[in-house]
């Protein structure tokens, strides 16, 4: 292996600290993941956001340790928009060490924002594609006097490249490889090709420096502050704490980056919640998400997962303790025992001190159809944050009871659903809210990826704007995740929606008969599969 040496990489850092990170960062993941602007791709199903970005921007590349309390470990280069590096304790190190994960701070960063709010990219979270805007955009911001020969330095600052390598060209080839491409989109060649000018291949080592020698020249303040026994380096700056959240479904092992499950990790590394609420229409895919989620926290440990869905007939003597008939002695008739029940049970077997480590997790599905104050009672209180661990009696018993803080719960409720109680304020500020909403950038890309002929994809995703548009709550997407045929989407129209269509509009009957006539005409077939409707613009 070749190694470039570290004056390289310092020269190289100092012309990359003039080009905006929020810009630069995003669009390598883009071009990575293969985004152009023909078709939306779901980039947590490729190489990914966080664990493609822990290649190149992991403090495990130097071997440092990660932060005790998050295990979070992100390594930059000074980039423009990381102001670590201007202001003290770090101040004048080539590489910053933050405890945050970078695609949570691309999630929130201003040019991930601008680039959806301004209409150079379209769909939603993790599924994304270019608008022809991206580019001009693009290089405007990372301007023509970028050189990538300086990102390539630091991609492969320190594990090195193969010994035969010994141009900028055939790095950038062996990069490409790397990351499957035969090269990059067209979007992206104006900045992540080579330069115009030739930049002079730079001498290499032939043995890699040590990860001391290495952080002693590129983060000598890090390495005092570590020294020094800090563990937290800076305050996470306002726009990397803010958190990205995803709907739609997902497959049945989530990745770390995908954008549901990264928002609830966040909110507890922040200390904001235990308890989180993913809220929706029907067919947004909350229930799937929960399992999904439970099954990720708890590596699939079926004695750490608790599933339960609340309805009218459940209560305080169902959830926390109550009494029930066991065979009396001598298996005369029964007597009654009062003894905990399934929530207080899970929580207690939480709380014992071999499993203080562990993450138990209750779903609990369909919140709001049961009583809910009835059914929690005073646990209600104690599922705050600031009230785990902390004793309080149950009433029937008079038992010391607590909810740890190694006990997650992850609830689903349909919030628009009036047939069923109502959540109030005292309720939903005990949970941390996800909101779940129709998602068409991720019914059109399951659609595609699936092989569905276009014009099938065309009409579903027609229908699926004309429903969201009538339906006063929207729509959710995955009552068509199945549609292979015109003949399924019509089945759809027919066995799933038209009743619930004629319900919501029950006093409008002329916008109901002008949204199914509109529905039936786009399920027309005709012989020519070029008459399919257009998809519609879900920018």
């Amino acid at each position: 292996m070749r190694y470039f040496s570290i004056d390289t990489i310092i020269h190289a850092i100092e012309r990359l600290q003039d080009y905006k990170a929020n810009w630069l960062l995003p669009a390598f993941v883009f071009a990575a993941n293969d985004v152009g602007v023909d078709a939306f791709v779901d980039i947590s199903q490729l190489l990914g956001t966080d664990r493609f970005l822990d290649r190149y921007f992991n403090g495990a590349r130097l071997g440092i340790e990660p932060f005790p309390d998050t295990g979070n470990n992100l390594l930059r280069p000074r980039l423009k928009g990381i102001p670590a590096w201007t202001k003290p304790p770090f101040e004048g190190d080539y590489i910053i060490r933050q405890d945050t994960k970078m695609w949570g701070n691309l999630f929130s960063s201003r040019g991930y924002r601008e680039m959806r709010l301004e209409g150079l990219i379209e769909g939603e979270k993790a599924i994304t594609r270019l608008t022809e805007r991206f580019q001009p955009r693009f290089e405007e911001e990372i301007p023509d006097d970028f050189q990538f020969e300086d990102f390539l330095v630091w991609l492969y600052a320190f594990e090195g490249f193969p010994d035969e390598i010994a141009s900028w060209e055939a790095l950038r080839s062996y990069l490409l490889g790397q990351l499957n491409l035969e090269a990059f989109k067209e979007p992206y060649l104006g900045r992540f090709s080579l330069s115009d000018l030739p930049v002079e291949w730079p001498q290499t080592l032939n043995d890699r420096p040590t990860n001391e020698e290495y952080l002693a020249a590129l983060a000598p303040n890090l390495v005092a502050f570590l020294a020094d026994g800090g563990d937290q380096e800076e305050e996470i700056e306002p726009e990397a704490a803010e958190g990205g959240v995803a709907g739609g479904l997902a497959d049945p092992f989530l990745a770390e980056d995908n954008p549901i499950y990264a928002a609830i990790i966040q909110g507890m590394q922040a200390k904001e919640s235990l308890a989180f609420l993913l809220a929706g229409p029907p067919g947004t895919g909350k229930t799937r998400y929960a399992r999904q989620i439970a099954t990720a926290m708890t590596e699939g440990d079926k004695d750490r997962m608790l599933y339960l869905q609340f309805h009218p007939a459940i209560g305080y003597d169902d959830f926390m303790e109550g009494f029930r008939p066991i065979p009396a002695a001598g298996g005369a008739g029964v007597k009654y025992d009062l003894d905990a029940r399934l929530f207080l049970t899970f929580a207690n077997q939480a709380a014992k001190a071999e499993n203080k480590d562990k993450k138990f997790v209750a779903v609990i599905d369909e919140l709001n159809r049961g009583d809910v104050a009835r059914i929690f009672g005073e646990a209600l209180t104690y599922l705050e944050i600031d009230y785990r661990n902390v004793e309080f009696t149950l009433p029937f018993s008079g038992k010391k009871a607590v909810l740890p803080d190694n006990l997650i719960v992850i609830a689903t409720a349909n919030p628009y659903d009036r047939s069923v109680t109502d959540m109030d304020d005292a309720l939903l500020r005990r949970f941390w809210v996800i909101q779940l909403d129709p998602d068409s950038a991720t019914l059109q890309s399951h659609l595609q990826n699936e092989g569905v002929e276009e014009n099938v994809v065309n009409r579903t995703m027609q229908v699926f704007k004309t429903l969201n548009d009538a339906f006063p709550n929207g729509f959710g997407h995955s009552n068509f995740l199945r549609v292979k045929t015109v003949d399924d989407l019509a089945a759809v129209w027919l066995r799933r929606v038209h009743m619930g269509l004629r319900r919501a509009l029950l006093h409008d009957r002329e916008k109901f008969k002008a949204v199914s006539d509109e529905i039936e005409n786009v399920l027309k077939t005709t012989d020519d599969p070029e008459e399919a409707p257009a998809a519609p613009d879900i920018a």
